[in-house]
């Protein structure tokens, strides 16, 4: 299942105390529902609780994206080659 970053706020936020006492439950259903657990603290935000499949997949989308915006940098720079440059470049360094 893709990771999401949806957060449902009648199910998926939960305040410290709550989450404390039962983080085994809560750690099971980022698993089964792929969704991450906002906890609270004092009434705001505190910290996230997430599957380590989904962020592992998550931080592979951000590098992708990442590589995406530099190779949008070098066509703007002007930093980019012809497919017959690349090709001739290819084979002056694999000649036989």
């Amino acid at each position: 299942m893709t990771p999401t970053l949806d957060i449902d706020l009648r199910e998926d936020v939960v305040p410290y105390s709550a989450f404390r006492s039962s983080l085994s439950a809560w750690m099971a259903k980022t698993r089964e529902t792929h969704r991450p657990i906002l906890v609270t603290q004092n009434g705001k935000s505190a910290s996230v609780l997430m599957d380590v499949a989904d962020f592992e997949a998550m931080r592979e989308r951000d590098e992708i994206l990442q590589d995406l915006a530099r190779a949008q940098e070098d066509i703007r720079a002007g930093r980019v080659y012809s497919n017959e440059e690349v090709f001739a470049e290819l084979k002056d360094k694999y000649k036989a």
